[in-house]
């Protein structure tokens, strides 16, 4: 992202301003990356301060003035030299990272909203991929425990909002080893295998409240007494459509995900795709007084597998 602004937004402005004189360049910058007239109307806005004639220092700033960013590019190319620094909203470091002529290089340090130290990495010669090969240093989780130390330990990769947890696993001399878990949206994700860094084997897998449950092939699903239809008389027969829904005219589906277990019970149940009002709750309510579904059969054994089911809220016109 920081270098495609600087090559979007500067390359085009910067050699005519610092041609004709030293003085600061100030562009306003939207979420997009694209330059915009006004402060106002700008998620944040960028200064170009001139130092001597091979470096410039750049300043992100958010657009309550908080400094965002601050580092220095070279004149020519305009690529990141020496330490680049980022902040959170809240003032404190987000990351520290560091360029040669634009490529990353040494270590790179991170941390948490809250300004403990989160993880360090440092990157290698060896190119994966036309990236540079990271190598796993330390990591802290954000109370301050130590989770990995030298390369070894525990990892966690956090979202951007540090909200989720979206990667963990173990790391060995610095590389990722054994099983890491991978979520890809709420309610499914991977469980990859690795050996010294290397991926040998990656399993497609479903999660229910942060635990993860590698998928089966089964012979025979699991089912609601009576099969389909069944079913949906229960559903129909049981949904009490919320008053609060009934006035503001919601409607729609909720998605309700649960585990049928081996002998039928149903657990770890959760809306994964919800409607409000009240809906979400009264989809919850029926599944609950299911009675007990006959489980998924592989290779003969019945086996604890992962089920949707759909349950609609439509009014009458």
């Amino acid at each position: 992202m920081i270098k495609s602004l600087l090559t979007l937004i500067l390359s085009a402005c910067f050699f005519l301003s610092f041609a004709q004189k030293k003085d600061t360049s100030v562009y306003y910058v939207a979420k997009s990356g694209k330059m915009v007239s006004t402060r106002d109307s700008a998620d944040y806005f960028l200064l170009v301060l001139p130092m001597d004639d091979k470096l410039s220092t750049i300043k992100e700033y958010y657009k309550n003035g908080a400094i965002k960013l601050i580092g220095n590019a070279t004149i020519t190319g305009l690529k990141f030299q020496g330490a680049v620094i980022s902040f959170f909203p809240n003032g404190h470091k987000m990351s520290i990272k560091n360029y040669d002529t634009g490529s990353p290089t040494g270590d790179l340090i991170e941390y948490y909203p809250n300004g403990k130290f989160y993880n360090k990495k440092s990157y290698t010669d060896e190119i994966i991929e036309s990236d540079r090969e990271l190598l796993y240093k330390d990591c802290n989780d954000s109370t301050g425990s130590v989770l990995a130390e030298n390369g070894n330990g525990k990892w966690i990769k956090f979202d951007n909002d540090f909200t989720k947890v979206l990667e963990k696993g173990n790391i060995i001399d610095g590389k990722r080893d054994g099983v890491w878990t991978i979520a890809v949206t709420d309610s499914t994700g991977f469980m990859d295998n690795y050996r010294n860094g290397a991926l040998i084997s990656s399993q497609k897998c479903f999660i229910v409240n942060n635990k993860f449950f590698a998928s089966v092939t089964v012979n025979t699903p699991p089912a609601f007494p009576g099969g389909i239809e069944a079913l949906y008389k229960f559903l129909s027969k049981n949904l009490r459509y919320p008053s609060k829904a009934r006035g503001n005219n919601t409607q729609g589906r909720v998605i309700v995900n649960f585990i049928v277990e081996k002998d039928g019970t149903l657990s770890d149940m959760k809306v994964i795709h919800g409607i409000g009002d009240g809906c979400d709750e009264e989809a919850v309510r029926i599944m609950k007084l299911s009675p007990p579904w006959t489980p998924a059969i592989q290779n003969g054994k019945p086996v604890r597998v992962s089920y949707t089911v759909p349950i609609g809220f439509q009014l009458a016109n």
